[in-house]
Protein backbone atom coordinates (compact mmCIF):
# COMPACT_ATOMS: atom_id res chain seq x y z
CA UNK A 1 0.00 0.00 0.00
CA UNK A 2 1.02 3.52 -0.32
CA UNK A 3 -0.31 6.80 1.62
CA UNK A 4 -1.78 9.44 0.23
CA UNK A 5 -3.16 12.98 1.08
CA UNK A 6 -5.99 14.11 -0.56
CA UNK A 7 -6.87 18.20 0.47
CA UNK A 8 -9.95 19.54 -0.87
CA UNK A 9 -12.02 22.49 -0.43
CA UNK A 10 -15.88 22.23 0.10
CA UNK A 11 -18.33 24.52 -0.48
CA UNK A 12 -18.70 27.27 2.23
CA UNK A 13 -22.37 26.89 3.11
CA UNK A 14 -22.92 23.85 3.64
CA UNK A 15 -24.48 22.38 7.09
CA UNK A 16 -23.38 20.34 9.48
CA UNK A 17 -25.37 17.07 8.00
CA UNK A 18 -24.06 17.30 4.43
CA UNK A 19 -20.25 17.84 5.66
CA UNK A 20 -20.92 14.86 7.25
CA UNK A 21 -22.67 12.78 4.21
CA UNK A 22 -19.20 14.88 2.05
CA UNK A 23 -17.54 12.60 4.94
CA UNK A 24 -19.05 9.90 4.61
CA UNK A 25 -18.79 9.49 0.91
CA UNK A 26 -15.38 9.93 0.51
CA UNK A 27 -14.08 7.55 3.41
CA UNK A 28 -16.48 5.26 1.85
CA UNK A 29 -15.14 5.33 -1.68
CA UNK A 30 -11.46 5.02 0.16
CA UNK A 31 -12.65 1.95 2.18
CA UNK A 32 -14.87 0.25 -0.50
CA UNK A 33 -11.81 0.04 -3.12
CA UNK A 34 -9.24 -1.00 -0.23
CA UNK A 35 -7.89 1.35 1.45
CA UNK A 36 -8.31 2.39 4.97
CA UNK A 37 -8.53 6.18 6.20
CA UNK A 38 -5.56 7.09 8.24
CA UNK A 39 -6.88 10.62 9.02
CA UNK A 40 -9.34 12.68 8.50
CA UNK A 41 -9.55 16.88 9.77
CA UNK A 42 -11.82 19.23 8.93
CA UNK A 43 -9.51 22.98 9.23
CA UNK A 44 -12.65 24.50 8.85
CA UNK A 45 -13.71 27.79 6.77
CA UNK A 46 -11.52 29.84 5.20
CA UNK A 47 -11.13 32.78 2.83
CA UNK A 48 -9.80 32.06 -0.62
CA UNK A 49 -7.04 34.06 -2.18
CA UNK A 50 -9.29 34.67 -5.45
CA UNK A 51 -13.42 33.37 -6.08
CA UNK A 52 -13.30 29.74 -7.03
CA UNK A 53 -16.52 28.64 -8.43
CA UNK A 54 -18.20 32.02 -7.44
CA UNK A 55 -16.83 31.65 -3.81
CA UNK A 56 -15.36 33.32 -1.67
CA UNK A 57 -14.91 31.44 1.25
CA UNK A 58 -14.51 27.54 1.54
CA UNK A 59 -14.26 24.87 3.93
CA UNK A 60 -11.25 22.90 4.19
CA UNK A 61 -11.03 19.43 4.83
CA UNK A 62 -7.33 17.07 5.22
CA UNK A 63 -7.65 12.93 4.41
CA UNK A 64 -4.93 10.92 5.12
CA UNK A 65 -4.94 7.31 3.61
CA UNK A 66 -3.70 4.13 2.49
CA UNK A 67 -4.14 2.28 -0.88
CA UNK A 68 -3.50 0.89 -3.77
CA UNK A 69 -2.78 3.38 -6.60
CA UNK A 70 -5.75 2.26 -8.51
CA UNK A 71 -8.09 4.33 -6.16
CA UNK A 72 -6.62 7.52 -7.04
CA UNK A 73 -8.38 8.04 -9.93
CA UNK A 74 -11.49 6.72 -8.57
CA UNK A 75 -11.51 9.17 -5.30
CA UNK A 76 -10.98 11.99 -7.63
CA UNK A 77 -13.54 10.86 -10.69
CA UNK A 78 -15.88 11.26 -7.49
CA UNK A 79 -14.83 14.41 -6.40
CA UNK A 80 -14.93 15.95 -9.69
CA UNK A 81 -18.34 14.52 -10.29
CA UNK A 82 -19.87 16.05 -6.45
CA UNK A 83 -20.72 19.48 -7.34
CA UNK A 84 -19.79 20.17 -2.89
CA UNK A 85 -16.16 20.02 -4.39
CA UNK A 86 -14.71 22.91 -5.03
CA UNK A 87 -11.28 22.16 -5.88
CA UNK A 88 -9.13 19.18 -4.43
CA UNK A 89 -5.36 17.73 -4.80
CA UNK A 90 -4.02 14.17 -3.89
CA UNK A 91 -0.20 13.60 -3.17
CA UNK A 92 1.68 10.56 -2.54
CA UNK A 93 3.62 10.34 1.04
CA UNK A 94 5.21 7.43 0.56
CA UNK A 95 5.46 4.23 -1.22
CA UNK A 96 5.90 1.38 1.17
CA UNK A 97 2.76 2.22 4.01
CA UNK A 98 1.64 -0.52 6.47
CA UNK A 99 -1.41 1.14 8.63
CA UNK A 100 -1.30 -1.84 10.90
CA UNK A 101 2.04 -1.41 11.83
CA UNK A 102 2.45 2.76 11.76
CA UNK A 103 -0.85 3.15 13.29
CA UNK A 104 -3.34 6.03 13.27
CA UNK A 105 -2.22 9.87 13.22
CA UNK A 106 -3.34 12.04 15.92
CA UNK A 107 -6.13 14.26 14.28
CA UNK A 108 -5.28 17.51 14.98
CA UNK A 109 -7.06 20.73 13.89
CA UNK A 110 -3.93 23.30 13.08
CA UNK A 111 -4.39 26.52 14.61
CA UNK A 112 -5.61 29.49 13.12
CA UNK A 113 -3.01 31.76 14.63
CA UNK A 114 0.85 32.01 15.85
CA UNK A 115 1.71 32.35 19.42
CA UNK A 116 2.47 36.01 19.79
CA UNK A 117 4.90 37.83 20.78
CA UNK A 118 7.89 34.69 20.09
CA UNK A 119 10.19 34.28 17.35
CA UNK A 120 12.83 31.47 16.67
CA UNK A 121 16.48 32.63 16.90
CA UNK A 122 18.16 31.27 13.63
CA UNK A 123 21.72 31.29 14.58
CA UNK A 124 21.42 28.95 17.47
CA UNK A 125 21.68 25.27 16.52
CA UNK A 126 18.41 22.92 16.45
CA UNK A 127 19.59 21.43 20.16
CA UNK A 128 19.40 24.86 21.75
CA UNK A 129 17.03 26.83 19.90
CA UNK A 130 15.36 29.90 22.27
CA UNK A 131 12.35 31.41 22.50
CA UNK A 132 12.47 35.71 22.64
CA UNK A 133 9.92 38.12 22.67
CA UNK A 134 9.31 40.24 19.65
CA UNK A 135 10.12 43.84 19.58
CA UNK A 136 7.64 45.82 17.50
Amino acid sequence: MRKYENFFMVQPDLSEDALGAVAGKFRGVVESNGGTVVSYVPWGKKKLAYPVKKNDYGYYILMKFAAGPELIAELERNMRLDERVLKFITVKLDDDYLPEQNGTEADVVPSDEAQPGLAVREDEDEDDVELEDEED
